[in-house]
């Protein structure tokens, strides 16, 4: 069983070592988040993306299965987050943040060896493609969601297009599915690259941390903490149960759909300007809520 103590020190204290670096360069050296956030999106990602699909070892039919679920419950949790947001009247860039801060979820540098630690190697191919689901969810549906913060409908829904990664998963798929390989030169350079997503997302989260003040939104925050963190696994708990999903699978999906709000989430906030304020406040609170509210998850679970 797990212990908060276990938690914070093998998974939390490297990340925020890594954030609280970025901070303190941000605000020492005034560096700018946007020009990292734009290598993110552009460069990094897509690589990531190219290196964990196209070498994964999971079956067909799993594959389908954890893609599925992650689509469901990003989308159900996306549409209860709009509608809050309407209820409660957010301006309209807050409402972007908020919205993408509930259904993306820290599945990658907090999830995968999390999720290894907790289950076992087993663990880790199912938690790495549950992320890899959410980044092509978040590289779709939440740019189209944080860019309606400050465009109409058609140009957020551009936006979309404008990223290479719906390209690149088709790209990694294709390799996946005729058991190809990039030449190795080439597969070397995106392995590099792709191995610097984690890094650079939690540079910037403490580049915009630094600058950061949301004491007028602390309600927003918490509601946005609470449907991360306890709305999420419970989703995946009746989801489940709905597709007939049991043994490790079942519980690497309830666990990464407890996971804090993503780093991610700060990225597209930052480069699309929708109250990047928020949407780190948002990550930093749910990734420190999550020491207690993961532990107890795991208990429940007999982990």
């Amino acid at each position: 069983m797990f212990t908060p103590f276990e938690v914070a020190y093998s998974v939390i204290t490297p990340i925020f070592l890594v954030v609280l670096a970025g901070a303190y360069l941000g605000r020492r050296l005034r560096l700018d988040a946007r020009t990292l956030s734009n290598l993110i999106i552009y460069l990094f990602t897509p690589c990531l993306i190219i290196q964990g699909i196209s070498t994964t070892s999971l079956e067909g039919d799993e594959i389908g299965q954890i893609a599925l679920f992650v689509t469901l419950i990003s989308v159900i949790l996306a549409a209860l987050a709009t509608l809050l947001a309407r209820l409660f009247h957010y301006e309209r860039q807050t409402e972007s943040a908020f919205v993408l801060s509930v259904f993306t979820m820290n599945a990658a540098n907090y999830g995968i060896p999390f999720n290894e630690f907790a289950f076992g190697e087993a663990a880790r191919d199912r938690a790495l493609l549950y992320y890899l689901s959410t980044a092509v969810l978040a590289n779709t549906l939440g740019i189209f969601i944080i860019s309606r913060g400050n465009a109409s409908s058609r140009q957020a829904f551009l936006n979309v297009f404008r990223v290479p990664l719906i390209y690149v998963t088709v790209f990694a798929f294709a390799l996946n599915a005729t058991d190809s390989r990039l030449p190795l030169p080439f597969e070397r350079a995106v392995a590099l690259l792709g191995d610097a997503t984690i890094p650079a997302m939690l540079l910037v989260l403490g580049f915009q941390l630094s600058r950061s003040s949301v004491r007028d939104k602390l309600r927003a925050v918490a509601l946005a903490v609470g449907l991360r963190l306890i709305l999420g696994p419970l989703l995946a708990l009746g989801l489940v149960m709905l597709m007939g999903l049991e043994g490790l699978t079942r519980d690497v999906m309830i666990v990464q759909s407890g996971m804090p709000t993503a780093v991610m989430a700060g990225v597209f906030a930052v480069e699309f300007r929708s109250d990047p304020e928020f949407a780190t406040t948002v990550i930093l609170v749910s990734t420190l809520a999550s020491i207690l509210t993961l532990s107890i998850l795991l208990s429940l679970l007999g982990a």
